[in-house]
């Protein structure tokens, strides 16, 4: 997105209301086709770790544009209560899901590794070597009572009918194929 097209975004914004870094919380609310540019297991400062993606908008209004989304299978938060069963499967459904449409059969197995640490290994062990797929990203936006201003993102991901053009193996960036024939003199350096 260019300076001008983040300036026109600025119009909404009250510094008399609007804090500096309110928003700016990744995508809205829409449809995207992606491309999935990383999947690997991620550590935090904090010693947080998860298993995390980027997805990079291929089209529309929002190319070129990231998302992150960052999923943990700690069975308990730091506080040590408890994180909900609805959590832990939902994150196994989508990373299941990318798989899938990474073209990489997710084992179940993977998620009773014996700690949250050698899923997120594995699971990027396994999904590493096939970023580059496309899919179709739905995020919806639901309140957050202890925040309004900053709604939870819920994902869904689909196959994408927006496919990568990747050169055939044999093409070369320079041009038809055909050989350069070139003098020194033509060169823009000795």
């Amino acid at each position: 997105m260019s300076l001008a097209e983040l300036a026109q975004q600025m119009e909404s914004y009250d510094p008399k209301k609007d804090k500096i870094n309110g928003g700016g919380n990744g995508l809205p609310a829409g449809d995207y086709n992606v491309i999935i540019e990383e999947a690997e297991h991620k550590t935090f400062t904090s010693g947080w770790d998860c298993i995390g993606f980027t997805f990079k908008v291929i089209d529309g209004s929002h190319a070129g544009q990231k998302e992150s989304v960052n999923l943990s299978f700690a069975e308990t938060a730091k506080s040590g209560k408890a994180i909900p069963d609805f959590v832990l499967e939902r994150n196994m459904k989508t990373v299941i899901t990318l798989g899938h449409l990474m073209s990489v059969n997710v084992p179940v197995k993977t998620f009773m590794l014996p700690n949250e640490t050698d899923i997120h290994e594995a699971l990027g062990q396994l999904l590493r070597s096939e970023i580059g797929a496309t899919a179709k990203m739905t995020i919806s936006e639901r309140e957050n009572k202890k925040n309004p201003a900053e709604p939870f993102k819920e994902y869904e991901f689909e196959a994408s009918n927006v496919a990568m053009e990747t050169p055939a193996a044999d093409a070369t960036p320079f041009g038809n194929g055909e050989d350069l024939d070139l003098e020194n003199m033509e060169l823009p350096f000795d």
